[in-house]
């Protein structure tokens, strides 16, 4: 999978992984999760950006409109990564175990978070890449 090593990076940093429930993940990394998050974090921030920069008219743009815009690309990603996951979870959710099925709820909760926390990253990376090409928004972030 390709987007695989980028997250298991950090779910190793921020102690998301748990070899206890290691058949969880390995069941997210047959099922495609990781590919879907990362297509997720990247695309609609990237998306997002150039509907901002390219197509948003509105010359007095404040950094205030950009960072408020940055926490709704975070919030959309966040949501959006919350209803992904746990599709793909959908089989260890059901898992009769309680155990199990507690840790799979945790999960997908951390791994919102994750794609969230990433997407504020990934969104001033793209901002300063495209605010390069901008006519009108090239102030922004600063």
């Amino acid at each position: 999978m390709f987007f695989s090593p980028f997250y298991e990076i950090f779910e190793n940093m921020f102690g998301i992984f748990n070899v206890n429930y290691s058949i969880v993940f390995q069941n997210f990394y047959q099922s495609g999760g990781y590919n879907q998050m990362g297509f997720l974090l990247f695309g609609i921030s990237l998306v997002s950006l150039l509907l901002f920069y390219f197509l948003w008219k509105y010359p007095y743009g404040t950094l205030t409109h950009w960072i408020i815009y940055i926490v709704i690309i975070a919030l959309i990603i966040g949501g959006s990564t919350f209803g992904a996951v746990r599709l793909v979870l959908a089989n260890s959710l059901v898992n009769p175990e309680p155990q199990l099925a507690d840790f799979t709820n945790l999960l997908v909760i951390k791994y919102s978070l994750l794609n969230a926390f990433l997407s504020l990253l990934v969104s001033f990376i793209y901002s300063l890449l495209l605010k390069q090409f901008s006519k009108v928004q090239m102030h922004l972030p600063f």
